[in-house]
């Protein structure tokens, strides 16, 4: 147990190099709330484990703890009745998970107890944290102490445990002789100073949200079986009477631990070099752009590590040069990385362990024909690298706000991906085949379709919804992913890219190996844009509304040289008297005046902020153009014009910075008719696939 003063002292020193050096990374500090320490044995055999283990918790709060919740996440594939198969079995048109007779998955705890031997099994029980309360879900454990851990004191459990491997779950499981291994480890929640236990059921769209701890874990496995894993191997012993091997991996400051084991890995190992993937002149701009020197940005070697299935052996290459691009910007953007290495994993086939993200590893996923154009499995490695930045190091609550790795990440996938690549081609395949040589599919930027494929949950659920509470799992991962990351680009373009670049800078430096929520994310966007854009979240984050600013209508007509009626010569001044007259004759001479009236309409609740405006450009058939701007408050407004040509197009937004617009079709008008406008925004095939995704979601 360590000493109440020595915690209060500690507080107190980190609490002051902050002030004086806020440069300083809290989460780098030598302590931190959990160690881990694992022993695992895998029986292919029965695709089981065997384990012990011990955690170290440290009370780093000013509470008094009385219990311990632990998180045993592969009891949601224990039975149908657990919280994560019953949202499952309410799906519709996404059905992502359902397990067959003989593929059920647990975890068994067989010992708990503490560092003096207090058999702790008798006060553990299963509870349901989470509304509505699921009485039959065995996912979260409480353990009530013996007596409270007091703040700046350890608790330590040895657990021995047996777990049951899931034939296809979601992020884990096994096929034949190929098994994914995550999440499978009694790990406690996140204890939050007068909040108690943020430790939450396992649901069908949640991820996850746990402490930075340091690991050590050895695994043992058939002597043939490659393995891959979080952190770095340290040692490698092997039984040869027994056929086995163990490996041991060490890791500090990461908050989870994945490992895989086929022997159908292929391993290589590549250098990411800084001094040779980043020339002086990228070096040059970035620093311009960021306001830093460039030693700032300088980034180190990272050993990259690939376990790729045999079949897919040729497309070594491609998957390194993504996992390049992606380690090089993202270090130059957000913080070079942080680690020694990094594990790319070809998942094996069937393990429903594809396109997931642990610290210092993640899959991809591949298949065996690829096509040259179609950036797969480019844009997977990226987006999971990624997430080694939005979660991995910032490590925001999966559970409540999904958006604030998901959304933000798929921001900076895109951006990764048309710096490194540009735009990639639309896939199109029927059961696996591409058919890219039959059919030239369009090529898009990912925010183009981003943009395009949110648009039909824009009103069923805010952004900031916890991940169990969204509509369906296509709302949960249309609006976390593409509608966030729309968004994101849409402050990028108001603010600026010189702006943006900045706040996401700072975002990620400054809750490095924290615990950010989304007013965190907020306060540091109106501190370094000078503004006060809570309305923009408030509209587009924490409410379910439409933005749909429209040109409504349209009409050019020639102004008469009389007007027809009866005008009544009344008394009047000489000035009065010459402005009866011109009604009377309003055109003198031949020349043709027209007269234009456009209406502009907000179809959605969605509206402006105070300060900005809607652009409207109007270009007429000799050429000129005229700008006019609408605040958009109100729910319509109508600009007049007397020119002597008409009008030809009108753009409403020319510029494009409102992304968040649910319908681009409305935003334009053309003099040749309403095909030229739907042509402009059909193009890619990008209006086509928007009308399939309103369809379908129409039927749920």
């Amino acid at each position: 147990m360590k000493k109440r003063n020595k915690s209060k002292m500690l507080a107190a020193c980190l609490f002051i190099s902050m002030l004086l050096f806020p440069g300083i990374i809290p989460g780098l500090a030598h302590e931190r709330p959990v160690i881990y320490k694992l022993a695992v044995e895998l029986l292919p055999e029965t695709a089981s484990l065997q384990a012990k283990e011990t955690i170290v918790w440290t009370n780093l709060s000013h509470d008094y703890v009385p219990d311990i919740h632990l998180h045993l996440y592969w009891n949601a594939f224990k039975n149908e009745l657990s919280t994560l198969a019953k949202e499952a079995s309410r799906e519709k048109l996404f059905k992502r998970f359902k397990a067959e007779k003989g593929e059920w998955g647990w975890i068994k705890i067989t010992s708990l107890t503490t560092s003096d031997g207090q058999d702790l099994l008798p006060a553990a029980v299963f509870i349901s944290p989470d509304e509505p309360p699921n009485p039959d879900d065995q996912t979260v454990l409480r353990v009530v102490l013996p007596q409270p851990v007091a703040p700046g004191q350890s608790l330590t459990l040895n657990i021995d445990f047996q777990a049951k491997v899931p034939k296809n779950g979601l992020r884990t499981g096994y096929f034949q002789d190929g098994f994914f291994i995550s999440q499978w480890f009694p790990k406690p929640g996140v204890y939050e100073e007068g909040r108690g236990w943020n430790c939450h059921e396992y649901h069908l769209n949640s991820e996850f949200y746990a402490d930075f701890a340091d690991f050590k874990v050895k695994i043992t496995v058939p002597k043939d079986f490659v393995v891959g894993a979080c952190g770095q191997e340290v040692e490698k012993t092997e039984d040869l009477a027994a056929g086995r091997a163990t490996y041991t991996y060490a890791q500090e400051n990461i908050h989870d631990f994945a490992w895989t084991a086929s022997p159908r890995f292929i391993k290589i190992e590549r250098w990411f070099k800084g001094e040779e993937e980043v020339t002086p002149e990228e070096y040059q701009q970035i620093a311009g752009l960021l306001g830093l020197s460039i030693q700032d940005l300088k980034l180190p070697d990272v050993r990259m590590i690939l376990l790729i299935e045999k079949q897919h052996k040729n497309q070594v290459e491609r998957h390194f040069r993504a996992l390049r691009a992606a380690i090089k910007y993202y270090g130059l953007w957000y913080s070079p990385y942080p680690y020694q290495t990094i594990t790319m994993v070809d998942p094996p086939f069937r393990t429903g362990s594809g396109g997931m993200e642990y610290p210092t590893l993640f899959t991809a996923g591949t298949s065996v024909i690829l096509e040259k154009d179609v950036l797969s499995p480019e844009g997977v490695i990226i987006h999971e690298f990624g997430h080694n930045y939005w979660y991995g190091l910032v490590a925001s609550n999966e559970f409540e706000e999904a958006w604030l790795d998901e959304g933000i990440n798929t921001y900076s996938t895109s951006k990764v991906s048309a710096v490194a690549y540009g735009a990639g081609r639309l896939p199109l395949k029927i059961n696996g085949l591409p058919l890219g040589w039959l059919i030239k599919m369009p090529a898009v930027y990912d925010w183009q379709l981003g943009r395009t494929i949110s648009v039909p949950v824009t009103k069923l659920d805010p952004i900031v919804t916890p991940s169990w509470k969204f509509y369906n799992s296509g709302s949960y991962s249309l609006n976390v992913y593409y509608r966030a990351a729309t968004s994101l680009y849409t402050l990028e373009r108001l603010l600026g890219e010189k702006i943006w670049a900045r706040v996401m800078r700072t975002y990620h430096q400054r809750y490095r190996f924290r615990h950010p929520r989304t007013e965190d994310f907020i306060q540091v966007v109106n501190e370094v844009s000078g503004q006060n854009l809570n309305w923009f979240f408030q509209e587009f984050f924490y409410q379910a509304k439409d933005f749909d600013y429209a040109i409504s209508y349209v009409e050019t007509k020639l102004k008469p040289h009389e007007y027809q009626g009866v005008f009544d010569d009344l008394p009047a001044s000489t000035q009065s008297q010459s402005k009866v007259e011109s009604r009377k004759n309003p055109v003198r001479g031949k020349e043709k005046i027209y007269e234009t009236v456009i209406n502009l309409r907000r179809y959605g609740e969605a509206k402006l902020g105070p300060g900005f405006t809607l652009k409207l450009k109007i270009e007429f058939e000799d050429g000129s153009t005229e700008w006019r701007e609408w605040d958009g408050q109100s729910r319509w407004h109508r600009f007049c014009f007397e020119k002597p040509v008409k009008i030809k197009q009108v753009w409403l937004d020319p510029e494009g910075l409102w992304l968040v617009d649910t319908n681009l079709s409305n935003n334009s008008y053309s003099r040749l008719g309403p095909g030229i406008r739907i042509l402009s925004v059909t193009a890619n095939l990008l209006w086509l696939v928007q009308n399939v995704l309103v369809t379908c979601f129409s039927w749920l």
